[in-house]
């Protein structure tokens, strides 16, 4: 279950941590059926195509969710500075009042207080923020190309080749050529985002299967 748990802070929240799971089941999955492209592919010598069309919209679908979540933890954090500066008023829930809309409200006032009472807390936003900036603009960049065929920070303007990918012969994952314009690409495979991300909001990237392989044969685990 730890292999499944973000440390970001704002992910005590309990609606945006099993997102956050979700994310990373998909990811254990996807890398058994890159491992399996991988095989197929070299025992062929050639394109398993079925297999690289499946492969190919899983690992498109895995960004979009992937963005999507990271997206909304940032503008939860924006939310919740101007709260925090802001005077606290009492409101009432809007529409219906229900047991999942009020835990809802209660982890948003409860992280608003935190901000307001705790600096460590607010330095953790600010750290977190800064370390994940950089891997979300490199997805944002490559949603943009797969999502909307457009380049990123121009509108309008058609990407080149927008969401075809390629094996990675290293690991069998997607990897994409993402047109930032004027002639400027950024390579990206989904394993790579996958790693990044797992040693930023988790701490360590999973291991290969070799170094798996290794422990067991040793009969020890690094904890």
């Amino acid at each position: 279950m730890g292999e499944l748990l973000w440390k970001l802070p704002l992910f005590d929240n309990l609606y945006l941590s099993m997102q956050g799971q979700n994310i990373m089941l998909v990811d254990v999955y996807l890398r058994d059926l890159e491992s399996s492209l991988l095989e197929e592919y070299h025992r062929r010598e050639r394109t398993p195509f079925p297999d690289v069309l499946f492969v190919s919209a899983l690992s498109q679908m895995w960004i979009f969710a992937t963005y999507e979540l990271l997206r909304t933890w940032r503008q939860f954090i924006r939310d919740l500075k101007r709260a925090g500066a802001a005077q606290m008023e009492e409101q009432e829930i809007a529409g219906e009042d229900s047991m999942r809309r009020q835990i809802a409200e209660a982890y948003w006032r409860g992280h608003v207080e935190q901000l307001r009472d705790d600096p460590k807390f607010v330095e953790q936003l600010e750290t977190s923020h800064a370390e994940v900036e950089p891997l979300f603009r490199r997805i944002e960049a490559l949603r943009m190309n797969l999502a909307k065929h457009e380049v990123p920070k121009r509108k309008g303007e058609l990407a080149m080749a927008p969401g075809y990918g390629r094996i990675d012969e290293s690991d069998g994952s997607i990897y994409w050529f993402v047109d930032l314009g004027d002639n400027y690409l950024d390579m990206i495979s989904r394993r790579a985002i996958a790693d990044q991300l797992r040693r930023i909001v988790i701490g360590h990237p999973l291991p290969v299967e070799s170094d798996a392989e290794e422990s067991d044969e040793s009969g020890s685990v690094d904890s």
